[in-house]
Formats: C-alpha cells, sequence, structure tokens
C-alpha cells in the first residue's frame, strides 16, 4: 500500500515537472519561477521516498534530529551503567537497559522514591547532589544533572542520573581507611598511690602484672605497645582493629581493675586516642591532648578524638584524692609570682555565679591585696540571686565591698600587666565577662570540675584538680602557701568556707581529707560556721515549692528521679540543686534531675550518689559538671521539650553501659 501511494506521488511530481517546463518554455518564465518554492520541497520528499528514507517533515528541516536520536538510542539506551530521566515531580520519564535491570523495572513510568529512599530521591531532584548508595550489593555514585528542554516541551526541567559503579573503589578506599595508624596514650592514674601501698618485695610483680594486661589487650588487637616510662605506654593501633576495641568499650578499663592492692585500691588507667588527622604528627599531638583531657576529667576513662569529634568511654569511678600537696605549693608560688609581676588581679566567676565561685573570689582577691595589688571581682549587672545572701554579708564590710567591678569599669582599667584569674570554670563560653576573657594577656585557670572538650587555651597557668571538692578549697590550699604576709580576714575565710559547704552539700558529699584540713585552716583564721548555715536558710514559700518538685517527682528509669519546677522560684539555680538534693534521700534514688525555668530559658540541675554519672548525662546536652553534681542550660526549649531530651540523654547513657 504505502509503495503504491509512493508511485502516485512521483506521477504526480513528474505532471508538475512537465506544468513547469511548458510553462517556462511556452507561456512566460517569470511565472513557472515562481512555483519552484513548492516544486523543489516536494521533490526533494519524492526523492527520500525512493531512497526507502522515512523522513518526517519537520526532521526535513533539521536533518540533525535523525544524529540525536539514533545516538539516544543506541548509545545511552544500551549504555553499560544505569541512566535515567526524571522529573521535577521525582517521575521516571525516560530510562536506559541497565537501569531497567538493576532496579527490575519493565518500562517507565514510576518514581524515583519507589526505588531508593525518598531523602536519596530528594536529594537528587532538588539538590542535584552527588550520593553514594548501595544496590544489590553493589555501591554506586549518583550524579544528578539538570537540563531544561526546548521544541514542544519548553521549559520543563528534568534530572539526568547517571549512575557509576564504584564497588571496587569505595572497598580500595575503606581497606586504605582501616590501615590507617590510631595512637593511644596509656597511663596508671594512681601508680605513686599503688606503688606507695604495695610492700616493697611485691611491687616487681605488681608491676609485671600492669605490663602483661596492656600488652596483652594491645597484642590482641595486632598492635604495638612500648612503655616510656613507669606509668607510661604508647600503643599504634590501625583503624579497624581501634573500631573493634571501640565496639568493646576499650575492656582494658574494667580488665586493668582487677588488679588491687588494696581492697579499696584497684588500678585505674588513662588512655588518650586519636585518629584521622592528615599526619603522624598531627594524630601523635591530638591523641596526647586527648590524654590531658582524660586526666583532666578523673581518669579511668578513654578519651578517643576522631573526624573532629570527641567520645568519652568509661568514667565510672570516683576522682581519687592525691594526698600529695606538692602540686599545690608549686602553684601557689607560681601564682603569687604572677600576682607580685601584675598591675591588677581581676577574678572571673562563671554565668550563674555561686556561692562557690564567689567565695574563692574573694580569697583571691583577699591574697592579692595582701601582697598590695588592686583585685576586684567581677560581676554582672543583674548578680545571680543564689548568692544574694553572701552578697549582703560580704556588703557589710567596707573593704570587701569595693571588691566588686562592673564589666565595662574592669575593661577600661585593664592593661598589658592585668592579671585574670578565672575560677570555677575552664569553659570560655560560661566566664561572667567573655570581654575581658579576650582582652587580659595573662590568664590563670583555677578549678574542680571534670576537664570538658572546651577549653581557655590561652591561660598561663592551669590549675585543674577534680577531686577537689571546690574551687575554695584549692584557693583555701593556694593561699596556706603564699606566705605569711597573705592573711584572709575573717568574713573571707567565712566566704571561703560558705563556698566548700555548699559545693560538699554540708560536708556529706566529694568530701576528701584536704577538704576537712581547708576547713581546719578557715575556721582558725575566724571562718563562722554559724553565719555559713543562716546563709542557706530559706523563707516558707521556697520550702513548699520544693515540696511540690518532691511530689510531682517521677521515675522513668530505675533508680534515677525527674521532676521540674512549673514556674520560676525567686533563686532557680539554688532551687533546682536544693530540689535535685532532697529527691536522693528517698530510698532507692540514686541520680535526680530537677529542671527549672529561668530567664534564659531552662536550666537542669543533676545530682547523684555515685552509681550514676550525671556529668556524662548532661554533656549531652550541653552541660557538664562532676560525676555527682552537675548542671546544663537549655535555650528556645519548653518544659515538655527539655524533659524529653534529658530521658533521651539517660537512656544514650544507660545503653552505653556506664551505671553502675
Amino acid at each position: 500500500m504505502s509503495g503504491r501511494k509512493d508511485f502516485n506521488v512521483l506521477i504526480f511530481a513528474l505532471f508538475i515537472l512537465a506544468v513547469e517546463i511548458i510553462i517556462f518554455i511556452f507561456i512566460k518564465p517569470w511565472m513557472a519561477i515562481a512555483l519552484l518554492p513548492a516544486f523543489v520541497p516536494l521533490l526533494f520528499y519524492v526523492m527520500d521516498r525512493m531512497k526507502g528514507k522515512k523522513r518526517e517533515w519537520p526532521e526535513l528541516l533539521y536533518p540533525e534530529a535523525a544524529t540525536r536520536q539514533i545516538f539516544w538510542r543506541e548509545i545511552f539506551y544500551n549504555f553499560q551503567e544505569p541512566v535515567a530521566i526524571v522529573d521535577d515531580k521525582e517521575k521516571i520519564y525516560w530510562e536506559n537497559k541497565a537501569f531497567s535491570s538493576l532496579f527490575e523495572t519493565k518500562k517507565p513510568g514510576g518514581t524515583l522514591s519507589d526505588l531508593i529512599s525518598a531523602e536519596d530521591a530528594r536529594a537528587l531532584t532538588q539538590d542535584q547532589a552527588r550520593i553514594e548508595i548501595k544496590l544489590k550489593g553493589r555501591m554506586y555514585s549518583v550524579k544528578s544533572r539538570l537540563y531544561e528542554t526546548n521544541g514542544k516541551m519548553r521549559g520543563r526541567k528534568f534530572n539526568v542520573l547517571f549512575f557509576e559503579d564504584i564497588t571496587e573503589l569505595f572497598e580500595l578506599k575503606k581497606k586504605s581507611n582501616e590501615e590507617k595508624p590510631a595512637i593511644i596514650y596509656i597511663q596508671i592514674d594512681n601508680f605513686d598511690e599503688i606503688m606507695a601501698a604495695c610492700p616493697d618485695e611485691n611491687r616487681p610483680e605488681l608491676l609485671a602484672r600492669i605490663d602483661k594486661i596492656v600488652t596483652q589487650w594491645v597484642q590482641s588487637l595486632n598492635g604495638f605497645v612500648k612503655k616510656y616510662e613507669s606509668d607510661k605506654f604508647i600503643a599504634l593501633l590501625s583503624l579497624k582493629e581501634l573500631n573493634r576495641a571501640e565496639e568493646s568499650k576499650f575492656s582494658i578499663l574494667e580488665d586493668i581493675k582487677e588488679i588491687k592492692v588494696k581492697p579499696a585500691m584497684p588500678v585505674t588507667i588513662s588512655m588518650g586516642i586519636a585518629c584521622g588527622q592528615p599526619s603522624l604528627l598531627e594524630v601523635n599531638k591530638t591523641a596526647q591532648n586527648a590524654l590531658e583531657l582524660c586526666l583532666g576529667r578523673g581518669g579511668d576513662q578513654a578519651v578517643l578524638k576522631a573526624e573532629g569529634k570527641t567520645y568519652f568511654y568509661g568514667g565510672k569511678t570516683k576522682e581519687l584524692e592525691k594526698y600529695s600537696r606538692v602540686r599545690a605549693r608549686v602553684i601557689s608560688h607560681a601564682l603569687r609570682d604572677l600576682m607580685e609581676e601584675s598591675d591588677m588581679v581581676l577574678v572571673l566567676g562563671h554565668e550563674f555565679l555561686d556561692m562557690d565561685a564567689l567565695g574563692a573570689g574573694i580569697g583571691l582577691v583577699t591574697a592579692a591585696r595582701s601582697l598590695g595589688k588592686a583585685g576586684y571581682i567581677i560581676l554582672s549587672p543583674e548578680q545571680s540571686p543564689s548568692v544574694e545572701s553572701l552578697m549582703d554579708l560580704l556588703a557589710s564590710d567596707e573593704e570587701l565591698k569595693k571588691s566588686f567591678l562592673r564589666e565595662e569599669e574592669a575593661m577600661a582599667r585593664m592593661t598589658k600587666k592585668t592579671l585574670a584569674i578565672v575560677a570555677d570554670t575552664h569553659r570560655p563560653s560560661l566566664c561572667l565577662s567573655q570581654g575581658v576573657l579576650r582582652k587580659a594577656e595573662k590568664v590563670v585557670v583555677i578549678d574542680h570540675h571534670r576537664r570538658g572538650e572546651e577549653f581557655i587555651d590561652k591561660a598561663f597557668l592551669v590549675y585543674l584538680e577534680p577531686y577537689a571538692s571546690s574551687t575554695s578549697e584549692m584557693v583555701t590550699e593556694l593561699i596556706e602557701y603564699m606566705g605569711e604576709e597573705v592573711k584572709l580576714t575573717p568574713l573571707s575565710a567565712t566566704a571561703l568556707l560558705s563556698g566548700i559547704a555548699v559545693d560538699t552539700r554540708n560536708f556529706a558529699f566529694k568530701t576528701g581529707v584536704r577538704t576537712f584540713e581547708a576547713a581546719s585552716f578557715l575556721r582558725r583564721l575566724g571562718a563562722d560556721p554559724t553565719t555559713v548555715y543562716k546563709l542557706f536558710q530559706e523563707d516558707m514559700d521556697t520550702v513548699n515549692a520544693r515540696a511540690e518538685v518532691v511530689k510531682r517527682a517521677q521515675q522513668p528509669f530505675e533508680h534515677i528521679a525527674i521532676s521540674y519546677y512549673e514556674e520560676k522560684p525567686k533563686n532557680p539555680s539554688l532551687s533546682a540543686a536544693q530540689a535535685a538534693n532532697s529527691l536522693l534521700e528517698i530510698k532507692g534514688v540514686y541520680a535526680s534531675f530537677v529542671l527549672v525555668p529561668t530567664e534564659e530559658g531552662l536550666s537542669i540541675s543533676g545530682r547523684s550518689l555515685g552509681n550514676v554519672n550525671v556529668q556524662r548525662i548532661l554533656e549531652k546536652l550541653g552541660g557538664g559538671g562532676h560525676m555527682t553534681v552537675a548542671g546544663a542550660q537549655l535555650k528556645d526549649t519548653d518544659l515538655k521539650g527539655a524533659i524529653e531530651k534529658l530521658k533521651t540523654a539517660i537512656l544514650e547513657y544507660l545503653k552505653e553501659g556506664d551505671a553502675t
């Protein structure tokens, strides 16, 4: 039928040609020329038909269309890598044979999110991202390119997806990463104590047992270990083996405790671990920083720094009290030298100032003035109400009343010789004055909190002792060694004693031998325990509000109580801390958390009897502190959301298996 039609078209074309010739010869040539535009296309069409080509009329005007069709049909359709065209609604408009085979589709028309995850589909169609996905046991790198069409579909946008099989490259990269080195620094926490407690004839055996456990643990991970000091080791592992150790939560932390010099004195170690840095030099430096962070947090744990993040394992034992006062004496002399070289001493506490920070500040300012230097404590414009009772007491002394400065005035008086002492915190973000900290060229840090990842790096002198009950205890010891000319007034001694009392909950928790020795020293200088007791007295409304908090307490987890204040009390931070202490008086409660509204949002106070590490829990919410005393502040979060975040943090902690 098609051949008959072609023959008729040919006869018609010959007839038109004959007419053209007749008109040109016998009538008028210009008329024949005028008919040529209609005749020539018809002639070309007939010639194509005679050659067996079935060209559409629009393609006659654009001969390259045939080339594009061949390219798409023959090249892309039979391309070995999967290719698909997806519109802006994730609908698959076209796919090649490899794509159909990979996803086992019969024809285009489905949606991309039916074949891969909705998140990946959205990334490819909206963000034009390059992603890696696993399909049928193989890894593919999928690249998206956005195109805008012309012609009849002008203005429509399509994403062309190219799937590249990178399985071999992925495996090679994975293997290469697994062979990257990780450096581990291992240090025995209580080496001096266990050596002193161990009889001379048993010391070689004790050291051999420690060496054996450390060596066998590293060798079980196909690593290398070298002892470079009596209490220090360095080990080298591959990243693959480090992941194995991480999965076991560094079991050596518990294995080493099987060695006990006395029933109450197990051996504990600290581990600083690093991997993933560009060079071995940087890995080594990071591992040393991790060990320093570990020791600053009380030891008996592993700190891993990898990929810009820090991970903590262990930390279940309480900090060990150090009986040697050598370090306190050395720090005391160094601090005195810095004070004498300065023209002025400024003491910075932390936000939400408490009695410990204020008491320590009073002690440091009094010491500076005894040495003939100007000394001041920086206060915020609106002071925390938790220290109002102590502030009122200090204001009764004219000399101490002059010891307080606002931030603006302090910065105006500062010079290059000014010494800034940060007390009761080591985190820059928690300092009461960021401006003073940035401007100061000489900085000293005195703190008793476990060291966190954030730290004041510019400090000239750091006295960080997590075993100490309070910063006030540490400052009291420093003052003891500064010399006879450094004297405390009875009121200053009372302020320091109140700082110790508030952090030890009246000498009930985290109290060591040196805590009582510091209290005795202050008592000899005239500190009044009765005055300290009166500082903690509360009015009837405060007591009733705390009773309501205890009444609404719940135990979503075994031995852990959570409660909250519905309205902001007069002293939010102090009220939350006291309510948390009250919850610990309930039988069967080992840890408690109380949430309280503040001007900035919500504050959480955590307390523990030592069975639960509240510091580890509240660090997950941006807070910190000690194993038994910790806190956190949450901004832009309502009470219900804050409680859910707290429960999630507790659940994560319990899953880590660090509760005892």
